[in-house]
C-alpha cells in the first residue's frame, strides 16, 4: 500500500513542515533557556594549517535553547593532566533551525547554520562553552524537514581573544581573564574610563606605538589597570587618555547614554565634545606580574633564572676566551 497522499513529506516548506517546526519552536520557548550565541570573527588565519590564531567576539545575540543534557555535564570532567587541573565539561543544546536564521548571523560570509569555534554564553553556569560539532541531522526528517540543530559544546578556553559585544556581562569576561598590567601612577589630572584607549608618547595617539585599553581604574589608589597592549610601556614616559568625540544633540546640550543630559561651555550644533582625556605620570609598574591568574610564577621563575644563568658573559659558548 502506498503513503497517504494527504501528507507531503517530501515538499519544500510545507505547511506540515511549517506546523511542525512552530510546535518544536513553542517547546523550546516553553521548556529552555536563553544563552547568548557569539559568532567567531577569523583575525589571523593560517591558510596552511587552516587554523585561526587570532580570534575576537564583537556580537552577541540572545536566543533561546534546549539543554539537551539533562542528567548535567558530559564529556570528561575535571582531572589532573600533565599540565595542572583541567575542565572538560561538555552540554549540548538544542537550537531551531528558523530560530537561528532570525538572528540574521548571515552576513560577513556565514552559513545560516552555527559554526565550530562560536561561543554560547550559558548563564546558568556564568561560563562560555565553545561549539565543537553541529549535528544537523539529529532529528531525521521529520515529515521530511530538519527543524534543530544540535550544539555539542566544551566549556572555553580562554586565549586572551577579544570580546567586544557592548553587552557589559560578556565583555568583562575580556577584563577579568585576559593579560594585562597594574600601573602606578603619580601626578596629573582627568579621570581614565573603563573601555577607553591610554598610550605613551608625545606624538599622540594615531602615531604611538604604545596602546593599551583601560580595564579599570582606582583614584584613590592612583592604579591603573590596561590590557589588550601593544608594544612595550616606559616607567619614564606619561600616561595618556584617548579622548573619544560626540556629536551634540543640539546647539547647547549633550544627550548622555543615561538620557541625562549635560552642557558644555560654549558649543555650537555637530560639534564635536571631547571627553576626559587624562594625562599621568606613569610612576612604576612590572609586567611580569599577571593578577589575573593566581597560579602564575612568572616573577618566581625569573628570580631563579637569574640566579643561574650569567647574562654578562658575551659568548656563553667559548671555552673562557669571552670570543
Amino acid at each position: 500500500m502506498a503513503t497517504n497522499h494527504y501528507f507531503n513529506h517530501y515538499g519544500t516548506d510545507t505547511p506540515d513542515q511549517r506546523l511542525v517546526e512552530s510546535i518544536v519552536i513553542e517547546s523550546i520557548k516553553s521548556f529552555g533557556i536563553d544563552v547568548h550565541y557569539m559568532p567567531r570573527t577569523e583575525v589571523n588565519t593560517d591558510s596552511i594549517f587552516g587554523e585561526d590564531r587570532i580570534s575576537k567576539f564583537e556580537d552577541a545575540r540572545m536566543v533561546e535553547v534546549y539543554i539537551k543534557s539533562i542528567d548535567g555535564f558530559e564529556g570528561d570532567g575535571t582531572f589532573v593532566s600533565n599540565f595542572g587541573l583541567e575542565v572538560r565539561d561538555q552540554i549540548t543544546f538544542t537550537i531551531a533551525r528558523r530560530r537561528f536564521i532570525d538572528l540574521n548571523f548571515e552576513t560577513g560570509n556565514r552559513d545560516k547554520e552555527p559554526l565550530e569555534g562560536d561561543l554560547i554564553f550559558f548563564p546558568l553556569s556564568d561560563s562560555l562553552f565553545e561549539i565543537k560539532h553541529v549535528q544537523d541531522t539529529n532529528v531525521f526528517y521529520q515529515m521530511g524537514g530538519l527543524q534543530t540543530f544540535d550544539l555539542v559544546c566544551e566549556l572555553f578556553e580562554y586565549a586572551d581573544e577579544a570580546i567586544d559585544t557592548g553587552i557589559e556581562e560578556l565583555d568583562k569576561i575580556e577584563r577579568e581573564e585576559s593579560y594585562s598590567i597594574k600601573f602606578t601612577l603619580g601626578t596629573g589630572a582627568g579621570t581614565f574610563t573603563v573601555g577607553e584607549q591610554v598610550y605613551q608618547g608625545s606624538t599622540g595617539y594615531a602615531n604611538s606605538a604604545i596602546k593599551g585599553e583601560v580595564f579599570d581604574w582606582n583614584s584613590s589608589t592612583s592604579l591603573l589597570t590596561v590590557g589588550n597592549i601593544i608594544g612595550t610601556f616606559d616607567e619614564d614616559n606619561q600616561m595618556y587618555e584617548y579622548p573619544f568625540s560626540i556629536a551634540l544633540e543640539d546647539d547647547t546640550t549633550l544627550l548622555l547614554e543615561d538620557e541625562t543630559t549635560n552642557t558644555p561651555n560654549s558649543s555650537t550644533e555637530g560639534k564635536l565634545f571631547f571627553e576626559s582625556g587624562a594625562s599621568y605620570a606613569t610612576t612604576s609598574f612590572d609586567d611580569k606580574v599577571i593578577s589575573t591568574d593566581a597560579y602564575a610564577n612568572n616573577v618566581g621563575i625569573e628570580t631563579v633564572a637569574d640566579s643561574i644563568l650569567d647574562f654578562t658573559e658575551g659568548n656563553p659558548f667559548s671555552e673562557g676566551s669571552g670570543y
